[in-house]
């Protein structure tokens, strides 16, 4: 006769494992004990706007149900039957009208967003008028299950140099207190996987990972003991973690001694003493390499639940990547000037920006699609215990701040009531984005940024008592 098993905790694993055996950090805090915590964040920011007309679905609420629920963009996306149940689009979302001179609405987007303030002027360029949404949960929000409060980092993989120095981050602790992008992607790493070595130590990270030796390798012999006491269930969870980190590893170590792509992105990383980095993580040869390894890190790092909210930013404000890696026919040299502010009547432009945002969704199909493979206990999987917000700096090229392209991935433990399908009722202040996200990670708010009463977004369907 079979009977079901409770949810397996952090109290059944420090049991089984018992006072001797060092279990990593990460083991730990995948099966903690949170009912009351709030989900797990992941702030994305895409720069330069979408192409409008290929981006929204037709359909609306029955959507992820009766096999419509489509877009040119999204498509591999919105048709995954594991990741379009669990993606909400939010259309309506508007920037308010600029009211600062300095700047534009690259500035004004790529602050605002994930801010509710507008830009401000300062030395070197427009920066963010207020603190930002990852620094003010991690000063309200109950984040004591993670390891680490917060990671804002991103890939700054360009050929030029950044136009000004507000572009580098979106993250700010208050108006025009710029909170820096962590670039290194080895320090992230270790400090979250590892012994937690600074962006000095990166080198003897490398090291490590040329020489293949994991994190895991120090508690190997008590991992091996820790299994031998747990269910299949148990064993089968903590199999695809330590499978997922060491697969990761092995990217992450690919190149390393060997001048492949990944050591040439990761090496000057360091930005120059005036905040603008002169060659940011290096070519842009590595741009895609990198994009998709932070995704990687990304996923390993929500799924273990080692920090409450991670930000990341697909290049810096008003990106000016080329794409190349893409091999797209009859591609500019420069996506931002010759693509995306052309974005507006030329067909072969509009297929040359079309196939540049489908990268995007096939990226970040690629993270959501990790966090689906987690399990998290009671038939959970990492895409439901989390939430993951995939936002924009712009609507379209050309500058318009209507429609912003906003998509929510996940369950946020619940407090999403429904997924997949397509709110749309109607224009709504992008403040109200951030004041849903704040109630969703347990924050009582009635509005965000410069409006302290706009309210949720219309037409979300929440539970805030999950």
């Amino acid at each position: 006769m079979s009977s079901s098993r409770p949810q397996f905790s952090r109290r059944d694993l420090l049991r089984a494992a018992g006072a001797t055996l060092a279990v990593p950090t990460f083991l730990k805090s995948s099966f903690a004990e949170a009912a009351s915590a709030p989900p797990t964040l992941v702030l994305l920011m895409q720069t330069n706007g979408t192409h409008q007309e290929s981006f929204w679905p037709t359909a609306t609420s029955s959507a992820a149900t009766t096999g419509t629920w489509d877009s040119v963009i999204l498509n591999k996306l919105l048709t995954n039957p594991a990741l379009g149940p669990k993606a909400t689009l939010i259309k309506g979302i508007n920037y308010q009208a600029i009211k600062t001179p300095d700047g534009n609405q690259h500035d004004q987007g790529f602050h605002g967003l994930y801010s509710g303030f507008d830009s401000i002027p300062g030395p070197g360029g427009s920066y963010g008028g207020g603190i930002s949404l990852d620094q003010r949960l991690i000063r309200e929000a109950n984040l004591s299950a993670a390891k680490l409060k917060n990671i804002h980092c991103g890939v700054h993989a360009v050929n030029y140099m950044a136009i000004n120095a507000g572009r580098l981050s979106f993250s700010a602790t208050g108006p025009g207190q710029q909170m820096p992008c962590e670039l290194d992607l080895y320090a992230l790493y270790d400090r979250v996987f590892g012994s937690g070595a600074t962006g000095q130590d990166a080198a003897k990270v490398q090291l490590r990972l040329m020489q293949r030796k994991s994190v895991l390798d120090a508690v190997a012999g008590d991992l091996t003991a820790l299994q031998k006491r747990l269910g299949p269930s148990e064993r089968d969870k903590i199999d695809i973690h330590l499978t997922a980190l060491r697969d990761f590893e092995n990217r992450l170590g690919a190149g390393v001694g060997t001048g492949g792509p990944v050591v040439a992105g990761c090496t000057n990383v360091m930005p120059s003493k005036t905040g603008v980095p002169t060659g940011g993580q290096g070519n842009e040869a590595n741009a895609e390499t990198l994009e998709r390894l932070f995704m990687e890190f990304i996923a390993n790092t929500t799924a273990c639940k080692m920090v409450g909210v991670l930000s990341f930013q697909f290049g810096r404000g008003g990106e000016h990547f080329h794409y190349n890696w893409l091999n797209i026919p009859g591609m500019p040299s420069d996506a931002h000037d010759y693509v995306a502010h052309l974005d507006s009547g030329d067909a072969n432009i509009a297929r040359i920006n079309i196939e540049i945002k489908k990268w995007y969704t096939d990226v970040v199909s690629d993270l959501a699609g990790r966090l689906a493979a987690f399990p998290q206990g009671n038939g959970q999987t990492a895409l439901d215990t989390s939430l993951v917000v995939w936002g924009n700096e712009q609507a379209t090229g050309p500058h318009d701040q209507k429609n912003i392209p906003i998509i929510l991935l996940g369950g946020a433990s619940g407090r999403l009531k429904r997924t997949g399908y397509l709110v749309n009722a109607g224009a709504q202040v992008h403040q109200t984005l951030g004041t849903t996200i704040l109630n969703i990670m347990g924050v009582p708010a009635t509005g965000f940024g410069g409006l302290p009463n706009c309210g949720l977004i219309n037409g979300l369907d929440l539970d805030l008592t999950a």
